[in-house]
C-alpha cells in the first residue's frame, strides 16, 4: 500500500489516498530540494480533427505554477476567432473547468500559436487533471474541434540485476493486486518535476528483492543499480539508485519536491504494518522504446 500524503490544499487528493491504507501519519518533510521554476510538471497533447481540419493542442505546466498551450491547427475557416475551452470528462459529455487564450486563423485557415496560461487556470486544470480525463475544445458548434488532452504514463519497470519486470497500472479504489506495481496518480510521471512513486507487493515476482536486500547492511547493496522505467509514449528512463530510506511513516512534504526523483516503495511487514521502505533514484538518461517493449501486457490477480 502507498503511504498516505497529507497536504491541506490537496484535501480531496489526500482523503483518496488515506481510503487505501490506514496509517499514522508523522509531521516530517522526508525531503529538501530546489528547483527551476521553469521545470516541466507535465505536458498534454490532444489530437484535433474533423470537417478538413486537423492539428494538434499541447498544454504544458511548470513548477511554478503557470503554463502554456500551443496550437497548430491547418484546415479551419479563414480570418476566424476560435474561442478555447478546458473541460473535465470526455468530449461527448464534457463540464467546462476554465476558458483558455482563444485563437484568430490566418487567411489560409491556419493557427500556429502559442499562448501563455495563468496560475490561476493552471489551478483549475490541476484540481481535475491528476486524476480525471481532461479535454479541449477549439471552437463552438459546427466550428468546434476537441480532443482529449492525454499525457504520458509509466507502464512497466525493471531492475535487471534483481529480476525485477513488472508491467505497471492505474491504481484502483480497493487493496492493491499482485503480479503489477502502480503509480501515485497525484504525484508525478517519469521525466516530469518532481516525485514519481511507483509502488508494488514484497512478494515473489515483485519488490520482494528490495526488501530482502534492505535488510543488510541497510541496502548498501541496493545503491548504484540500474533501474528502467518505461512509458506510454513508448520511451524508456534508465535510473540510479542512490538512496535507501527504511521504516518510512510518512510522506508529508512531498508535493514540494520540485526536482525530478523515482521513488520505489514496498511494504516491510505483513498487511497494516505501518514502516514502508522507500528507494530513490535518480534518472541518468532516457531512449526510444518499441511499443511492445513500453506497453506488455497486465495481468493483475487478487493477492492471496
Amino acid at each position: 500500500m502507498p503511504i498516505p500524503i497529507r497536504h491541506r490544499p490537496r484535501r480531496a487528493r489526500v482523503r483518496r489516498l488515506l481510503a487505501l491504507v490506514t496509517l499514522t501519519c508523522l509531521v516530517a518533510t522526508l525531503f529538501a530540494s530546489t528547483t527551476s521554476a521553469a521545470s516541466v510538471r507535465r505536458t498534454w497533447k490532444a489530437q484535433l480533427g474533423g470537417s478538413g481540419s486537423n492539428g494538434t493542442a499541447t498544454l504544458t505546466a511548470d513548477w511554478a505554477g503557470n503554463g502554456a498551450l500551443a496550437l497548430k491547427l491547418v484546415g479551419l475557416q479563414a480570418s476566424t476567432t476560435y474561442p478555447i475551452v478546458a473541460y473535465r470528462g470526455s468530449c461527448a459529455n464534457p463540464i467546462v473547468i476554465s476558458r483558455l487564450p482563444g485563437a484568430v486563423t490566418d487567411a489560409s485557415g491556419v493557427v500556429t500559436k502559442t499562448s501563455p496560461v495563468s496560475i490561476r487556470i493552471m489551478n483549475s486544470i490541476w484540481a481535475y487533471a491528476r486524476t480525471s480525463a481532461i479535454s479541449i475544445k477549439v471552437g463552438t458548434g459546427s466550428l468546434a474541434r476537441c480532443g482529449v488532452l492525454m499525457f504520458a504514463v509509466a507502464t512497466r519497470i525493471a531492475i535487471p540485476s534483481l529480476k525485477i519486470d513488472l508491467p505497471i497500472i492505474k491504481p484502483g479504489s480497493g487493496y492493491p493486486p499482485c503480479n503489477v506495481a502502480m503509480y501515485i496518480q497525484e504525484l508525478s510521471q517519469p521525466r516530469e518535476a518532481g516525485v514519481t512513486l511507483l509502488y508494488a507487493h514484497a512478494r515473489t515476482g515483485m519488490f520482494l528483492p528490495l526488501l530482502e536486500r534492505s535488510k543488510v547492511n541497510n541496502g548498501a547493496s541496493l545503491l548504484g543499480l540500474t533501474v528502467r522505467v518505461w512509458t506510454s509514449n513508448n520511451l524508456v528512463s534508465t535510473y540510479e539508485i542512490t538512496r535507501v530510506r527504511r521504516h518510512v511513516s510518512s510522506l508529508d512534504g512531498v508535493f514540494g519536491i520540485g526536482a525530478e526523483q523515482l521513488w520505489i516503495q514496498t511494504s516491510e511487514g505483513p498487511r497494516g504494518t505501518v514502516g514502508k521502505l522507500i528507494v530513490v533514484a535518480k534518472r541518468i538518461g532516457y531512449a526510444a522504446a518499441t511499443p511492445e517493449e513500453a506497453r506488455p501486457a497486465a495481468h493483475p490477480v487478487t493477492c492471496r
